[in-house]
């Protein structure tokens, strides 16, 4: 059973769906007894980190959830879901759950280098050692994540992020898979199988 945790945010139904359309098990969790009982967790994210933190806290979810991460159980960050795994976030300056470090920032004005449009949204390249895909972006902060967790890196007008990271079991997308046709169906599914579990090259399931 995949857990997808319900804190509120606005994907978590689409999410769902999308899991189902791969033929994954998957229901919504609203409780630490509920994150117990899964096999694999999934943390969506639609909106602000500091309100999604608040309900996380406010609904006895974000020390199961941070435990576990920290336990080297599969965990998939989606989003808003990939930058509450790091270790805070400059919205805000709201605390992470600290599974992986950096630290979310926000994009830096065009003068400094940023983009021309923030937040980032639409179809965007996610590049790879082993290739690129083509993947869904809604989000105006990045992860700034440490190197040695990043596996794939997207650019946009110039400025380049890490859009994908890894970590033990943990995989984190900053974009949404749930709306990144064939290649986000095939990373879900990798993600059921249990593909995803060791660190692999993006070219095992796009």
């Amino acid at each position: 059973m995949i857990a997808v945790v319900d804190f509120g945010s606005g994907n978590t139904r689409s999410v769902l769906r999308a899991l189902a359309a791969v033929g994954a098990e998957a229901c919504l969790v609203t409780s630490p007894a509920g994150i117990r009982a899964a096999e694999r967790l999934v943390l969506p994210g639609v909106g602000a980190a500091p309100s999604a933190v608040e309900e996380l806290m406010a609904r006895g979810l974000w020390e199961p959830v941070r435990r576990w991460g920290a336990d080297g159980r599969p965990l998939l960050g989606l989003c808003l879901g990939a930058q509450l795994l790091l270790d805070g976030s400059d919205e805000g300056d709201t605390p992470g759950l600290g599974l992986i470090a950096g630290r979310c920032r926000a994009f830096p004005s065009v003068a400094d280098g940023g983009p021309r449009q923030v937040p980032h949204i639409g179809w965007n390249e996610v590049r790879t050692d082993s290739g690129a895909f083509d993947a869904y972006f809604v989000h105006g902060y990045w992860l700034d994540a440490d190197p040695a967790a990043v596996t794939g890196w997207t650019d946009v007008d110039g400025f380049r992020f890490p859009s994908l990271v890894r970590s033990g079991s943990m995989t984190g997308t900053q974009f949404h898979p749930e709306k990144s046709g064939p290649t986000g169906r095939a990373l879900l599914s990798a993600f059921a199988a249990g593909a995803l579990d060791a660190r692999v090259e993006a070219a095992t399931w796009s």
